[in-house]
């Protein structure tokens, strides 16, 4: 943790610094390990304010990335991007595994003679010049040790006075382990995608009520260094690729028809062919066309089929969120130990009781590498601990059995189950399965049954729904934006219509499937920069979900026709 610079300190490892020997050679041979390495070593025998406590716990962390980014509209290139960054993090504990320094959020906080970050990061050198980057480490650890200290005396005031109860510690106790993996080389891949994106943006240049169209490629690489004062040791790769395809145009009332897909992978490679991306944005571009002159949706309440991404979508928004053990900083003046305000992990007070039907089971498997002949972009190998991801059943029967959990413990969760990404817990490959599950064919005939057992007029079918990322308006507590959606009666026919979203969907949502389907869609979506996760879910009927009408201020169209129409 962090607090303003000392000049005294300042000057004092200053000296410290001015009288190190020359590095090994060794040093020379892997630059940054090296500096990271010796620097640790040096903070734990040396670093320590008068009358202070010295750290007992300190990690590095070095991101070495080169970046791409390529945007095409209507088949005109508009941005090409590429750059390269290297970033530090540095974190200091003072204290004990029960109570340290972390945890704890006080007003105030201090920088330092180094600029760092609220998570301790900061830019490091790009260049592998061991001096220059052990001199970065030195001064984002001092800045971060005075923090500590500052953040620890608060936390121990702030606790002084508080009545003692069951006491659950601020940091778990981990094996240390190593793993080396091979990192990937920071070059700019890949740079055929200026002309890719060109293509499928071109898809839309035969629909001119289609006002904007593009096609952005991104694709981050390189590799990860960490390092602990436990002896965790991680040389790891970094890899994550975004393709994402965007239309819109305007209905006669003034209303917006949007439609999106987001594809993501580890890298670009693993995209589908510029043929098939082709396709799909056809598919998008004639289903605008005709959403746009559909009818708009009507409001309601009850069963609902989701198929495809719409089912996964709603899982990794609704779902995932409340299977990871997060425990929220405490703040001065109020809180007491031991988890935080129970909304943070709303499923932790769920442990052993139901939380879907009993056919329903839930687990996260980052090991799992293919499904269904796909790579599965979520899988990954240790977390940013170090700690190896473990695969976790979470669901049983209907039945929470635990969560997913970091190095932050909660009550009856003690050790991480290596899901620390990214700075948060997060989910790897998230799996959702029904031991009844039947056909997609024979899920939409008991969709149908069911809406005629109701005596219902119509239904639903949602098939795309928008990620957060690319939802508009709702307002607060608003759910998801539906993109793809067939209202149904009971004797199946279908009509496309526009203009709706889901109501907000609680976890408690989930406690009512009625069924699933066998196949399952395998959907990737970016947990973080640098990231992905994956869900694996069936096609799924809820037994009551509401559908609202989108509300959006209206725009008048363009005076002169698009040039397109000429």
């Amino acid at each position: 943790m962090f607090t303003r610079a000392s000049a005294i300190v300042a000057s004092v490892l200053g000296v410290a610094l001015a009288v190190w020997k020359a590095p090994s050679p060794s040093a020379q041979d892997a630059p940054v390990l090296a500096a990271m390495a010796d620097e640790l070593a040096r903070s734990m025998k040396e670093l320590r304010l008068k009358d202070q406590p010295a750290p007992y716990y300190v990690e590095y962390e070095v991101e070495d990335r080169a970046a791409t980014r390529v945007t095409s509209r209507f088949g005109a290139l508009v941005e090409d991007l590429t750059g390269r960054s290297r970033t530090l993090r540095v974190a200091v504990r003072v204290g004990t595994y029960d109570f340290d320094s972390s945890l704890f959020n006080a007003p105030g906080g201090g920088g330092g003679v180094v600029s760092l970050t609220a998570d301790g990061s900061t830019s490091a050198p790009l260049d592998d010049d061991y001096d220059a980057m052990r001199r970065q480490i030195w001064l984002a650890t001092d800045a971060a040790y005075k923090r500590a200290v500052s953040l620890f005396a608060r936390k121990k005031a702030a606790f002084q006075n508080r009545a003692s109860g069951e006491v659950v510690p601020d940091f778990s106790r981990e094996t240390a382990a190593e793993t080396v993996l091979k990192g990937l080389p920071l070059s700019f891949v890949n740079r055929d995608w200026p002309e890719r994106t060109k293509q499928i943006s071109a898809a839309f240049n035969g629909f001119p009520m289609i006002e904007s169209a593009e096609a952005q490629a991104a694709d981050t690489r390189g590799t990860r260094y960490y390092l602990n004062s436990e002896g965790f040791k991680v040389v790891a790769p970094i890899q994550i690729a975004t393709l994402r395809v965007a239309a819109e145009a305007r209905a006669d009332d003034g209303s917006t028809v949007r439609d999106v897909f987001t594809l993501v992978e580890q890298n670009l490679q693993d995209m589908p062919s510029v043929s098939e991306i082709v396709t799909r944005a056809r598919q998008m571009a004639e289903r605008v066309k005709a959403t746009r002159t559909a009818p708009m949706g009507e409001e309601y309440t009850g069963p609902l089929l989701l198929e495809g991404q719409a089912s996964a979508e709603l899982v990794a928004q609704a779902l995932v969120p409340p299977m990871l053990a997060r425990r929220p900083p405490e703040t001065a003046g109020r809180g007491g130990r031991g988890g935080g305000p129970a909304q943070v992990t709303p499923f932790h007070r769920r442990i052993g009781l139901r939380v879907l039907t009993e056919p329903f089971s839930v687990s996260d498997t980052p090991s799992l590498r293919e499904f269904g002949g796909r790579q599965v972009a979520g899988a990954y190998v240790v977390d940013d601990y170090g700690i190896k991801a473990k695969d976790v059943s979470l669901v049983e029967k209907g039945r929470l059995v635990t969560l997913l959990t970091g190095r932050a413990p909660l009550r009856g969760l003690p050790q991480s189950t290596g899901h620390t990404r990214g700075g948060d817990v997060l989910a790897g490959v998230f799996q959702v399965q029904s031991s009844d599950a039947v056909s997609a064919a024979d899920l939409r005939k008991k969709y149908l049954q069911l809406l005629k057992t109701q005596d219902r007029s119509f239904g639903y079918i949602v098939r795309g729904i928008a990620n957060p990322g690319d939802a508009a308006g709702g307002g607060p507590g608003a759910g998801p934006m539906i993109l793809d959606a067939l209202k149904v009666t009971p004797d199946g026919k279908e009509q496309v219509v526009r203009g709706v979203r889901l109501g907000s969907v609680a976890p408690a949502a989930f406690r009512d499937l009625l069924d699933a389907s066998r196949e399952r869609t395998l959907y990737n979506y970016r947990g973080t920069t640098t990231d992905p996760v994956s869900v694996i879910v069936p096609n799924l009927i809820f037994e009551e979900l509401e559908v609202q009408q989108t509300r959006e201020i209206t725009q008048k169209p363009p005076v002169v026709v698009s040039p397109a129409t000429n």
